[in-house]
């Protein structure tokens, strides 16, 4: 598995993954600008600059934690749903139709003994890469933010929410390589999975802007059953594996 994730790692394309970090970025360093000026609408401030509002919104606790549960929702939470989309399902459908392409007899070998172990590094590598994608975003924009003068408040909503959308997305990135698996890169699920990640990037920033940039519903229950939702993940998964056919591969 270790050595599935290290060729994953040198056959990324960084270039590109950097282009996609970079641009990202500005979209939801953008999101966020646009959050604090509709903060500021529904508190009924006017104030001119960034940083004298910034400074306002520090004197009230509620204020502070509502922007906080913002800068989160648009730099991880958010970030991490579209990485999966632009990022995670498509490394999961390229990875098994390029190497069952390319016929790499170091796949084929570990294809016939334990193709289990490689679907789940497949995976597990498209999770990581979409949660670090995620948290370099979130990161670099709560700098920026706090650099401007701004003093976050931590609750335990953020962390419940954080937990609940990676837990998602794991369960959802799962469930669509056992899916790819188990019907052998069939063209036709390759095409079902490309339109549903269309739909889907059309769905998000719609559905984003409905929520408000505001994740801290998702409380400890929600995040109980996503932990839920991950284990049934793993076993329908494991049954649609039984499904995967070696000879059609090697």
């Amino acid at each position: 598995m270790l050595a599935l994730l290290r060729k994953d790692m040198h056959t990324l394309n960084w270039k590109r993954s950097l282009t996609m970090q970079l641009l990202m970025l500005g979209i939801f360093l953008v999101f966020a600008i646009g959050q604090l000026g509709e903060l500021e609408q529904r508190l009924g401030l006017a104030i001119d600059g960034m940083g004298p509002l910034l400074d306002k919104i520090n004197e009230t606790g509620s204020h502070r934690l509502m922007f906080t549960n913002t800068l989160i929702a648009v730099g991880f939470h958010v970030s991490a749903l579209v990485f999966s989309l632009y990022v995670g399902i498509p490394h999961v459908l390229q990875f098994f139709t390029k190497e069952k392409a390319e016929k790499n007899l170091s796949f084929m070998l570990a294809v016939v003994s334990r193709p289990c172990k490689i679907m789940i590094s497949v995976w597990l590598f498209a999770l990581l890469r979409v949660i670090a994608m995620a948290i370099i975003n979130g990161a670099l924009i709560w700098i920026g933010f706090s650099v401007l003068g701004f003093r976050s408040v931590w609750s335990s909503s953020l962390l419940s929410s954080s937990v609940t959308i990676v837990l998602v997305i794991a369960a959802f990135l799962y469930v669509a390589n056992a899916i790819v698996w188990a019907t052998n890169g069939s063209e036709l699920v390759l095409k079902i999975f490309r339109m549903l990640i269309l739909v889907g990037i059309v769905a998000a920033f719609p559905a984003v802007n409905y929520l408000q940039m505001d994740f801290s519903f998702l409380d400890l229950r929600y995040a109980v059953a996503s932990a839920v939702l991950g284990v049934i993940a793993v076993v329908v998964s494991h049954f649609l594996m039984k499904l995967f056919r070696v000879e059609k591969v090697v």
